[in-house]
């Protein structure tokens, strides 16, 4: 399996833009916010979008309850994508999602900054905030 991932603070794009670079990279999977999803389809794991608070919500984005991380793990095992794309704010996280998971950690790295203009970034981030 070949990962990959989508780094860039909260609130940019990264899920509205996931789906093009996907769709571009051949990518079968992606991993945002706690959930395992292929195409329009949730396979696994919860939301961390549901959470109350942010250090709950970083808790399930980053698989921190070991039965979480086991319920997507073994989700990935059963499928088996070829591809992943891991949505995250840093490579610190990154690195916590892929220990947690047992999946490679990323051939390439890309940035919002790469896929997404600095006009549609802060357009993002001013919507996220109302």
């Amino acid at each position: 399996m070949k990962t990959y991932a989508l780094i860039g603070p909260s609130g940019s794009g990264k899920s509205h833009h996931s789906a093009k670079l996907a769709y571009r990279e051949k990518i079968e999977c992606i991993i945002d916010d706690g959930l395992l999803i292929r195409g329009n389809q949730i396979l696994a794991g919860r939301s961390a979008k549901r959470e109350k608070n942010m250090m709950a919500a970083t808790k399930k984005a980053i698989f921190h309850d070991p039965e979480h991380a086991a319920q997507v793990r073994e989700k990935i095992k059963e499928i088996a994508p070829k591809k992943i794309l891991i949505l995250c704010i840093s490579e610190r996280m990154l690195e916590k999602i892929t220990t947690r998971l047992d999946i490679p950690y990323p051939e390439r790295i890309f940035r919002v900054e790469e896929i997404s203009s600095p006009e549609e970034i802060a357009r993002a981030l001013e919507i996220r905030k109302k």
